[in-house]
């Protein structure tokens, strides 16, 4: 539930008005309508003439997004409806030497200006600042009479970008379960007897005598206390399956069948690579008809395989959405944090977005649609929580 959060101040541009708390500080920049900092923030406003519709400014913006910071990832992109003009919302994250960033996009147009917020704050302050943009947010309004323009059809949105991939060694189940053993030692000269300990000698993570590297040693210090790892479970499509394991930098990438990749990733990049696993990128999100299923009918689909059943004739004609979502392939991603009993389930339906599993109570099992955006924050929030 969002926390009310006190707005004292208005500002105004030649476009639109809005208001933030007392404390920020308005700055001076020529290249910009308006400039606001507070609270690890920075708010900017600027506009410039267009009579485009703002499906065509959004489709450019999204266009234009990923290759003005490599690495950028788009997390989201919605309809907004409280400035008084066509508007979208596009939230983002993008690389910085002092940490990734967390940005709000807010775009719209009057009909014969566009206009861009944006509000930009560190990954890390994602979670802590949410409460107070959105409440900044819905404060804006436009300020230019805004002509009466026909609906049309939302525009088409961008695919998600390929997930990042994992860099480092491929090991056997053998061979990480004895990597694992080494967490607090600095040698083991028995590791060149075992076909384990070879397989960490050629992987280069053991020395030749038995001597752990420092990178090494890094690599195995989260493993020295008993801490439980953040793990994401997803079962695929084609009925294969993958398992992101994380213990703290400490990163497996696999399953015991197909053997795992082990590595060092920071924080930052453990987010962006858990959302490229799930698939997160712009994607329309409207809700289904229907607020809960039969615990036994969404149970069967979320294991899938030859198994998996249909939707029922009734629903599908009551819900046309959640039968389009239904009959798409489907991803299903457990995330799971340490001393929480139940994990996030998430659904991801190829060209549908993403739907939420939760409580299920007298066999009714609670099935909603869910944001991009919001699904990003459940990865934020298990890893920077």
């Amino acid at each position: 539930m969002a926390v009310p959060v006190a707005l004292g101040t208005e500002d105004r541009t030649a476009r639109l008005t809005l208001r933030r708390p007392d404390h920020w500080r308005r700055e001076d920049s020529p290249r910009a309508d308006l400039r606001l900092t507070g609270d690890d923030v920075e708010l900017t406003v600027r506009s410039r003439p267009s009579d485009r519709a703002i499906g065509d400014e959004n489709t450019g913006l999204l266009a234009r997004l990923p290759g003005s910071v490599e690495g950028l990832l788009l997390v989201g992109c919605d309809p907004w409806t409280t400035v008084g003009a066509p508007a979208r919302l596009v939230e983002y994250v993008r690389p910085d030497d002092a940490g990734d960033v967390a940005g709000t996009h807010l775009l719209f147009v009057t009909g014969r200006h566009r206009v861009d917020l944006t509000i930009e704050r560190p990954l890390r302050r994602l979670l802590d600042t949410d409460d107070l943009v959105l409440a900044v947010l819905e404060s804006v309004r436009a300020t230019e009479p805004t002509p009466v323009r026909p609906e049309r059809d939302l525009e088409s949105l961008p695919t998600a970008a390929p997930a990042p991939v994992l860099d480092g060694p491929r090991l056997s189940r053998d061979a990480v379960g004895t990597l694992r053993s080494l967490a607090g030692r600095r040698w083991n000269p028995t590791l060149l007897r075992s076909a384990a300990g070879r397989e960490l000698i050629e992987a280069g993570l053991v020395g030749r005598l038995g001597t752990l590297p420092d990178a090494t040693q890094s690599l195995l210090a989260p493993w020295a206390g008993d801490v439980e790892p953040v793990t994401l479970e997803q079962h695929l499509p084609d009925g294969g399956g993958t398992r992101l394991q994380a213990w703290s930098q400490t990163v497996v990438d696999g399953t015991d069948e197909t053997g795992a990749v082990v590595a060092a990733v920071p924080p930052d990049r453990l987010v962006a690579l858990m959302a490229g696993r799930l698939g997160i990128g712009p994607a329309w999100t409207f809700p289904f008809r229907t607020g809960s299923l039969p615990e036994h009918l969404l149970g069967r689909r979320l294991t899938g395989g030859a198994d998996a059943p249909d939707l029922p004739a009734d629903l599908v004609e009551a819900d046309p959405r959640l039968a389009r979502f239904w009959a798409a392939p489907w991803t299903v991603s457990f995330l799971r944090r340490p001393g929480k009993p139940n994990p996030v389930t998430v659904v991801h339906a190829d060209g549908q977005g993403f739907a939420r599993v939760g409580r299920s109570e007298a066999g009714e099992t609670v099935f909603g649609t869910d944001s991009p955006a919001n699904v990003y924050r459940s990865v934020v929030r298990a890893l920077l929580g």
